[in-house]
């Protein structure tokens, strides 16, 4: 075969890049085609061809990118505020819907509270920005900021004063509720209280008051039962002193209460009968410890229920014998399984700064992972959030998120921290966009997504 009869590929930038003289071999001499069938030779296909992105065709992930392969972070530059924009790697809708500098005159952040408690409320029609100097001491006061979960419109401050910045949970079911644990001082008497509040009306209720001399809190929070039975509460005495109980909302009775020297919070699960304790596994009918977890819970993680109806355990996981970016460990069984890591085709070590979100409330499975990684994003999972499903194993790569986190000016503040929302459509995500000064709320929009009723006003 003549070599001029050959139709040839389209070669990438990086081939052309290596070999300049390229382009001219490929319309030589036949002689010339056997000497660059020798260089193929040495590099695959993969090294010469742009390699179209997996796509997802039907399901949760229609439309998202399935695949395993390299897509860099482009430099892109900070988006306008309201302004929605392709992500040029994932193809996904991204919009920013904070711009703390121009809003306020203040150099901080206006980020999601924290990625194990929710940041929309039941039907998505609300969602929660917490507002913060992010240690710039710029004088910007911190507060929880109300939006419109639809059109990302600001609506107002909530006048809430929870016992730490994430101590906030919405009801899984009501969309008008949330529940904050409060603590402050009357006439020198220590007020601890549970907080059920009205959004709609700014009415607080107060469920309970408990006998605790130090704060009372949430611990380290991952979210109460989906089922709104069960709330786990830690009172803090001298550090690292402290005590931790369940409080059954529905019929207003507190557990006996476990002593935690290691000033650390029971936190319930899902089902609302298990709960964790550290790297007990707690069953809440008797406050007993059932077993030992296998994983590591001092690690980023949180709980999720399983399509079996049970409770795990999600995380990352760096040490041991379980190693990955996204391991579940099913808090019944014991057994644990790599949903992302080198078993599953991913990579061998997991990249650092990652947070698990799981408040798919109405899609039960799927949760968000955001990673730092290294900050240029070449690699395969850096500067990524993606979700996954942690009973079928399926997982669709959602947007980069361009922040450099604890390595830029605002460090902890700018952490991603991602969180899905309750239909499991949309990502909530704060980023410094490259290390910037300030750091602001964006949205992924799923292409599952369809904007429904919006809240125009509220009280």
């Amino acid at each position: 075969m003549a070599i001029n009869s050959v139709r040839l590929p389209t070669l990438n930038a990086k081939a052309v890049a290596r070999f300049p003289l390229l382009p001219w071999l490929l319309v030589g001499s036949a002689s010339l085609a056997v000497a660059l069938g020798l260089v193929v030779r040495r590099y695959p296909p993969s090294f010469w061809l742009d390699q179209p992105a997996a796509v997802a065709n039907s399901g949760f992930c229609a439309g998202m990118v399935t695949d395993k392969l390299p897509h860099p972070m482009s430099s892109v530059p900070k988006p306008a505020m309201g302004v929605p924009f392709v992500d040029p790697a994932f193809g996904t809708r991204v919009i920013r819907i904070t711009d703390v500098q121009a809003e306020t005159g203040f150099v901080g952040g206006r980020v999601p509270m924290y990625s194990t408690v929710p940041a929309w409320n039941a039907d998505e029609s609300y969602l929660i920005v917490f507002q913060t100097h992010a240690y710039s001491q710029s004088g910007l006061r911190s507060r929880h900021l109300l939006y419109d979960g639809k059109t990302y419109q600001f609506i107002r401050e909530l006048d809430i004063g929870p016992a730490d910045v994430e101590h906030v949970y919405w009801d899984s079911k009501d969309p008008d509720v949330l529940y904050y644990p409060f603590t402050y001082e009357a006439s020198g008497r220590p007020i601890r209280q549970l907080v059920k509040y009205h959004v709609g009306s700014g009415q607080r209720e107060v469920l309970e008051n408990f006998a605790c001399p130090g704060t009372l809190d949430f611990g380290h929070p991952k979210y109460m039962a989906w089922d709104g039975s069960r709330i786990g509460m830690r009172c803090r005495g001298r550090y690292p002193a402290a005590e931790t109980f369940v409080f059954d909302l529905l019929a207003s009775r507190e557990s006996p209460r476990i002593n935690s020297p290691r000033d650390i919070g029971i936190q319930v699960a899902p089902s609302g009968k298990l709960g964790m304790f550290g790297s007990s596994v707690i069953d809440l009918s008797s406050m007993t410890p059932v077993r030992t977890l296998k994983t590591n819970p001092w690690e980023h993680g949180t709980l999720v229920p399983t399509a079996g109806g049970q409770d795990a355990f999600v995380s990352v996981q760096f040490d041991g014998n379980y190693i990955g970016t996204l391991m579940l460990e099913n808090l019944q069984t014991g057994g644990v399984r790599e949903i992302i890591g080198k078993k599953t085709g991913w990579r061998s070590y997991p990249p650092v700064t990652t947070h698990i979100s799981t408040t798919a409330f109405q899609a039960r499975g799927w949760v968000a992972v955001s990673i730092e990684g290294e900050h240029a994003g070449r690699n395969v999972l850096d500067q990524e959030l993606v979700i996954a499903n942690v009973d079928t194993g399926e997982v669709c790569r959602a947007a980069h998120h361009h922040s450099r986190s604890t390595s830029g000016p605002r460090g902890y503040w700018a952490e991603p921290h991602v969180v899905i929302s309750p239909t499991g459509t949309r990502l909530m995500f704060g980023s410094d966009w490259g290390g910037g000064t300030t750091v602001d709320t964006y949205i992924v929009e799923l292409p599952g997504y369809t904007k429904g009723r919006s809240r125009a006003t509220a009280k």
